[in-house]
């Protein structure tokens, strides 16, 4: 079975929330997908005080928190949807202190998320509100981990954004254009990740066959 790790950034229990877990819903149902959701809520997620220790000890951040769980989810997954509400046009503090945290995962596990799927989506009180720099954010992380960012099928262009006139669940379910990306991007996600799996399990054997010994320098190009 292939994994799809759902992640909310947002420290309540609202639209974010259902967003994220409707995109999992949706790629469900593709025969093959097991879906995992975490959140930021409730979590004690210090921030990174750029002590350089992970660089120092070639390890995942020093600091004990609850961003270990995390970090065993991530190395399980194949694919990977990451949703922020929209904080003053960008990603929360919760969802960037995840993501600075996990600065290390290229010098511990180098390799790992090169070619996994990622996919972003956003959720603002207003219509204009920001979704696409948020998205922007959370598709940075991914490309910083050499990962292959998917943007959903049919119109959604860089992720799933939604307008719920801040009424959580409710606002997106009353946001038929937005939801309608939401299961777009799951659905794109899905069929990423399968294409993905049987490629690199394809790529794997050819490498062997061709003798190509890859580069995985923890330091290459950073």
């Amino acid at each position: 079975m292939a994994v799809i790790l759902g992640i909310s950034g947002s420290p309540r229990k609202g639209a974010t929330e259902f967003a994220v877990q409707e995109a999992l819903r949706e790629t469900e149902k593709v025969p093959g997908i097991e879906t995992i959701y975490w959140s930021v809520r409730g979590k004690k997620i210090g921030y990174c005080v750029h002590c350089d220790a992970c660089i120092r000890r070639n390890s995942m951040c020093i600091i004990q928190d609850d961003l270990q769980e995390l970090e065993a989810l991530i190395l399980k997954a194949d694919g990977f949807i990451i949703g922020s509400p929209v904080y003053d046009m960008n990603i929360t503090a919760q969802l960037a202190a995840v993501f600075n945290r996990l600065r290390p995962m290229y010098l511990v596990h180098p390799g790992h998320l090169q070619n996994k799927v990622g996919a972003a989506l956003s959720t603002g009180g207003t219509r204009h509100g920001g979704q696409e720099m948020a998205n922007l954010a959370i598709i940075n992380y991914y490309l910083m981990h050499e990962m292959l960012v998917s943007g959903g099928l049919g119109g959604c262009y860089n992720g799933g954004t939604v307008w719920t006139r801040d009424n959580k669940k409710d606002g997106v379910l009353e946001d038929a254009p937005g939801l309608d990306t939401i299961k777009r991007l799951g659905m794109g996600v899905a069929e990423a990740v399968m294409v993905t799996e049987h490629g690199r399990a394809k790529w794997e054997e050819m490498k062997k066959d061709l003798g190509l010994i890859e580069d995985k320098s923890p330091l290459r190009d950073h």
